[in-house]
């Protein structure tokens, strides 16, 4: 398929390009003034890296490039390094690889090698020395690999991007093993959704239904559009990733509430489940890739993504996104007051879909 033009969408959802922007540049210029509010992390932790995925998203829109002075900024504090997250999981852990992602982005913004030198010396180490873990979920080995929905996110889109940069197969070839293979363990073929990880499988929620987190699958939608990004039409590996991704693209627009939002607990009655802002960004941004890519029919999609958005907006004040559900694993309770860092990211991904 075309990919399809930003009119298209527009014509079928009419969303004012200029209210998206403006809100993506208050929750831009916000999140970026607040980072030092943050919970202490590394500067290259996942929660942030997260964020810059979105910022460096946001970045390549007309009028936003000075965001990529700010990337490069990150970069040369941190000396493009990717850091270990606790020193458990030395060298791993894809939530330590999703800064890649940002470093990839400078990189094809200002063509200098230095910004991805330690992300391909990190992973060619991986090459060398694969984990031969088992995917189940333990809380610590099995994260060696990718075991848990989140990973989808964080790891792989920087394999596909290294590969592409240095034109060497190896990189993709790993990543798209690790990929199916955690889809094998994860994938619901039934619900046509990803559990958070293994300890999910077979468990309920309190209204009895199974337990398909909402952020955990829209770690994997957004993570399926920026692996998409990164195989080039006519890639033989391409068709088997189109297919998982309209699948569950199909699935998660039937399970968005009528205010717009998803809810924590994916198949939660919509009347009392809990709405939340990080799966809306994320899954809302997967969607309008997916119709932008021409992966996904504009005129059923449209409506979706313009009720995601219009949610996420209602969640937004001063720039200050809520709604976010703090850092965990499962369906928890949120407040409005909750804001977080990859929320932010979220939405920015989302808003940089609208505004092309």
């Amino acid at each position: 398929m075309k990919a399809v033009a930003l009119t298209a969408i527009l014509l079928t959802a009419p969303l004012a390009p200029a209210t998206v922007r403006n809100t993506a540049q208050q929750v831009a210029s916000w999140q970026v003034s607040y980072l030092h509010e943050a919970p202490h992390a590394p500067e290259t932790d996942w929660t942030r890296a997260a964020f810059y995925i979105g910022l460096a998203r946001w970045a390549a829109t007309p009028g936003q490039r000075k965001y990529f002075d700010a990337i490069r900024e990150l970069g040369e504090r941190t000396g493009w390094q990717i850091a270990n997250s606790d020193g458990t999981l030395p060298i791993y852990s894809a939530d330590d690889h999703a800064i890649g992602q940002v470093y990839i982005a400078a990189y094809d913004r200002f063509g200098d090698r230095r910004m991805i030198e330690a992300t391909v010396q990190r992973l060619e180490y991986i090459l060398q020395h694969p984990p031969q873990v088992s995917l189940e979920f333990d809380n610590a080995e099995c994260m060696r690999r990718w075991c848990w929905s989140d990973a989808i996110f964080m790891g792989p889109a920087t394999w596909f991007g290294i590969a592409r940069i240095q034109k060497d197969r190896r990189f993709r070839d790993y990543a798209d093993r690790e990929f199916w293979a955690t889809k094998d363990v994860l994938f619901d073929s039934q619900e046509h959704l990803f559990y958070r990880d293994s300890r999910f499988i077979g468990k309920t929620g309190e209204h009895g239904e199974k337990i398909l987190w909402g952020r955990g699958n829209g770690w994997v939608l957004a993570g399926l559009a920026n692996i998409l990004r990164e195989l080039r039409s006519g890639d033989p590996l391409r068709e088997k990733y189109v297919k998982l991704f309209v699948e569950i693209a199909d699935r998660v627009a039937s399970l968005q509430r009528p205010d717009g939002f998803w809810s924590t607990s994916l198949l939660a009655p919509h009347d009392t489940g809990t709405p939340e802002s990080s799966c809306t960004g994320l899954l809302t941004y997967g969607l309008a890739a997916g119709m932008r890519m021409g992966l996904l029919d504009a005129k059923r999609f449209s409506p979706v993504v313009k009720r995601g958005w219009q949610a996420l907006a209602s969640a937004t004040t001063n720039g200050r996104l809520g709604r976010v559900q703090p850092i965990g694993d499962r369906p928890d309770a949120v407040q409005i007051t909750d804001t977080q860092l990859y929320g932010s990211g979220a939405l920015l991904l989302a808003a940089s879909e609208l505004v092309h």
